[in-house]
């Protein structure tokens, strides 16, 4: 089946973006979900973080459930600190709140403006910082 949607990724730092474009099916969501596990894999060393923008996404076919389950286990275990989603309606962030009820390492927060998720993952960004730099201090 063809691809529905789409996305781009990049990784600035020890921060992984996420811009998602349009109506997603089955096919875009794995390959979204294999394409995040490749680049995240970079980062997992230390604790990083990620920033979604969901502005310009119109939600997903039901069918993608499994994969962004297996996806947000797999943040969860490799070292995801803090996920900042920037979204464009109530329906989007209920939706996105059930599927992040698996975190159990990742501090999420929802924006509606991506200035504010930007600034929020700056001042944790310090954070983390000032903890990976005590953390090393001591080894």
């Amino acid at each position: 089946m063809i691809e529905h949607g789409s996305f781009e990724l990049e990784i600035t730092g020890n921060v992984l973006i996420l811009r998602a474009f349009d109506s997603w099916n089955y096919q875009t969501a794995s390959r979204w979900v294999e394409e995040t596990k490749e680049l995240a894999s970079h980062l997992k060393s230390n604790p990083w973080l990620c920033i979604c923008d969901l502005t310009q996404w119109e939600l997903a076919t039901p069918d993608i459930h499994y994969a962004v389950l297996d996806l947000n286990l797999w943040l969860d275990e490799n070292n995801l600190r803090y996920l900042a989603i920037v979204h464009n309606s109530a329906l989007q962030k209920a939706v996105l709140q059930k599927s992040h009820e698996v975190f159990r390492n990742v501090e999420v927060e929802y924006f509606s403006n991506l200035d504010e998720g930007y600034a929020w993952l700056e001042s944790v960004s310090s954070s983390l910082d000032s903890k990976n730099s005590k953390a090393s201090n001591h080894l």
